[in-house]
């Protein structure tokens, strides 16, 4: 039992006097005093002598999961034999201000990394209160600006916390070679990127030699600006959408001009997937009662191909581009893509004309991507978007975020394996007065 109870206070056996445990009101109770060890005064470094103890304290230590769990701490109180002054012993298990363990203030930093964990969620694990987890995590976290990473990816998230002006979206930068998040910024602005870059050393904005980000066209722009050494590359993943935005807006314009419940209009509803998504066509034929026959998707495929000219083409060009964007490398992607480019500008689809006006004008960030500076792995927003994924997981599962400065934070500290908390007696808030002035 002895043993059992050293373990879970972190302590050795041989400075415990006395101890017991009690469950009152479903609580469990470590009651303990410590062995005397006659400290030297702090006052005047003379020699002490016990003067009695000091009324029991209450601190929360939340090692046990099945209920709470409180050390009920009574220190000894020494008198200096010098200057009579009387002090108490050191606190093995909290600071002396304390009403939480080491152990609860360590636990609550670690749940903190865990992304899926509102504060509410950590506070009643730890039987704490909200306000007790913000202040721990505004007090042991001191986050600096991180070096700007050799392949930056650049991309932003939809939420109320962005500041300046009508916009509602974060600016997210990342570590796109240590796979890490580096920083958020309260606007995707161009006044807002151009701030931050401008303070950055211009030998570390120039050891930036790689971009990733979307087609947001400030972004190239402070790029071209500030990190001059920088080579851009746009998202394959957001140029694929721009291009199947185009293609289901001519099946729906398609859709709405057949008969309704015809076999095309059929066609095109059912089975669009075969038009938008790269399937298997080669499966093995089922019956369609419909048709009333056995067919495969392919069979499908050919028949709302047949349905209209303009459809077949636009098809034709989607599939060229994909097969452009899977197979090119760097060495022949340029010959390839001006096939593919002169291709869509003889089609002079309406619906693509938005998506070839894109290739012209974002050749040569298209033709980046097909890098593959690290890991043999092609240029793209891919790990930025998977941040992106996380940062939203947290903002559904808390119920709401207003403080912009607890959020960038708590992100950088969640999604950064590089950053590290330090428990300290000195607190401190990031709270703000919300009340208008």
């Amino acid at each position: 039992m002895l043993d059992f109870i050293t373990n879970i206070l972190n302590i050795d056996k041989s400075r415990i006097k006395s101890f017991h445990v009690a469950t009152i009101n479903d609580i469990t109770n470590i009651f303990i005093t410590l062995n005397p060890e006659y400290p030297e005064c702090p006052y005047c470094h003379g020699e002490s002598r016990i003067h009695g103890y000091s009324k029991p304290k209450h601190i929360n230590h939340p090692v046990l999961t099945a209920r709470k769990s409180v050390i009920v701490y009574t220190a000894t109180r020494y008198r200096c034999r010098d200057c009579q002054k009387t002090f108490l012993e050191n606190n093995p298990f909290s600071f002396s201000t304390f009403k939480n363990s080491y152990f609860a203030m360590d636990q609550i930093m670690k749940d903190l990394r865990n992304i899926r964990m509102s504060y509410l969620d950590i506070a009643r694990k730890n039987n704490v209160s909200v306000s007790t987890v913000q202040r721990y995590m505004d007090s042991f976290l001191t986050i600096p600006r991180q070096t700007l990473p050799v392949n930056l990816g650049i991309d932003e998230i939809h939420t109320k916390l962005a500041h300046y002006g009508n916009s509602r979206y974060l600016c997210i930068l990342t570590d796109n070679e240590k796979r890490i998040l580096t920083e958020i910024l309260p606007s995707r602005a161009k006044l807002e990127l151009s701030r931050y870059f401008e303070k950055i050393d211009k030998k570390e904005r120039d050891r930036v030699r790689y971009v990733t980000m979307d087609m947001w066209l400030p972004y190239k722009q402070v790029v071209q600006r500030y990190l001059v050494n920088a080579q851009i590359a746009v998202d394959p993943f957001h140029v694929i959408s721009h291009l199947m935005n185009g293609l289901s807006r001519i099946r729906i314009t398609l859709q709405n001009q057949v008969e309704y419940g015809s076999d095309a209009y059929y066609l095109l509803k059912t089975w669009k997937d075969l038009l938008e998504k790269r399937v298997n066509l080669d499966n093995k034929p089922v019956y369609n009662k419909r048709f009333q026959r056995y067919m495969n998707k392919r069979d499908l495929l050919e028949m709302i191909l047949n349905i209209n000219e303009n459809l077949s083409l636009a098809y034709r060009l989607k599939e060229m581009y994909l097969d452009f964007n899977k197979n090119a490398t760097r060495s022949n992607c340029e010959e390839w893509f001006e096939t593919v480019y002169s291709s869509f500008m003889e089609a002079d689809i309406p619906e693509y004309r938005e998506f070839t006006v894109l290739l012209y004008n974002w050749k040569q960030e298209i033709l980046n991507s097909f890098a593959r500076p690290f890991e043999n792995r092609k240029q793209s927003n891919a790990f930025t978007e998977n941040i992106n994924g996380q940062i939203r997981t947290y903002l559904s599962v808390s119920n709401g975020v207003v403080n912009f400065v607890r959020f960038r934070k708590r992100m950088l500290y969640c999604l950064n394996y590089r950053i590290f908390y330090s428990i300290t007696r000195f607190l401190s808030s990031d709270k703000y007065d919300r009340k208008k002035k």
